[in-house]
């Protein structure tokens, strides 16, 4: 296949809403298997009242609403159990962020959960006939959840490298500093709307290359430890609704 053509294709819309579909499944049942929630993603304070029970019902809606992705007549719904899931998570991480005491850091959080937000109501908009804002507040919702992301890889350099496994070409450094590179350019494309879709679709796949390559080898060595599991499986959330955003903009290209 020639480059253009597979350029070409890559810019069509499609594929999204499965993969986020398979994808909030195996976050489920990685909560499911750890029995609690997976406190670096979903922050629940540890007073909540039927916390474990709380915990398994999150677990259950991951798993329905990634379920319900899958077939057709439930799209709608399933998006909006995972868009309204994901915001609870996301108001968690709003707590810890404001505090008392604020905690700056919980910003990646807030950020990583947003995206999903974002992917999630990019589904619902593409649902929906007509109209350009809602689509343009996706693209700049993600790109700034980007910008965070790359913020956070230039500001723990250390902490991202060693998660790079120490085989690759390159070093460690090279490739967590390539990474927030990655991230910094995904996000100004989104924002600046200049090559926007081709970002989502390799952002995408940095993405994927994150949870294969950072966190499923630990996981495979460590199969108990369901934490690493649910590691790679919200790394593919994140690829797959920044995917979505780039279905709906690739989507709505196409009506003008």
């Amino acid at each position: 296949m020639q480059t253009g053509e597979m350029v070409r294709r890559l810019g069509q819309p499609g594929g999204g809403v499965a993969f986020l579909g398979i994808a909030a499944i195996l976050y489920g049942i990685a909560c499911f298997l750890q029995g609690d929630f997976a406190i670096l993603w979903q922050p629940v304070p540890e007073g909540l009242p039927f916390r474990q029970p709380l915990a398994y019902l999150s677990a259950g809606l991951l798993v329905t609403g990634g379920a319900g992705l899958l077939v057709a007549r439930t799209v709608r719904p399933a998006a909006m159990i995972l868009l309204l899931l994901f915001a609870l998570y996301d108001a968690c991480y709003l707590l810890k962020l404001v505090g008392p005491p604020a905690n700056p850091a919980a910003l990646l959080g807030l950020a990583e959960q947003s995206s999903v937000v974002a992917g999630s109501w990019a589904i619902l908009l593409r649902m929906r006939a007509g109209g350009s804002a809602g689509a343009t507040t996706a693209r700049i919702a993600f790109g700034i959840c980007s910008l965070v992301f790359a913020l956070a890889h230039f500001s723990g350099l250390k902490l991202t490298a060693s998660m790079v496994p120490e085989w690759m070409p390159g070093g460690q450094l090279f490739w967590a500093l390539a990474t927030g590179v990655g991230h910094l350019a995904v996000g100004l494309s989104l924002i600046a709307n200049r090559l926007a879709v081709p970002a989502t679709r390799l952002g995408a796949l940095m993405y994927v290359c994150f949870a294969l390559l950072a966190w499923l080898p630990g996981a495979v060595t460590h199969p108990t430890e369901w934490l690493r599991w649910a590691g790679a499986a919200i790394s593919l959330c994140m690829a797959a609704a920044l995917w979505l955003v780039g279905d709906l903009l690739s989507a709505r290209n196409a009506e003008i």
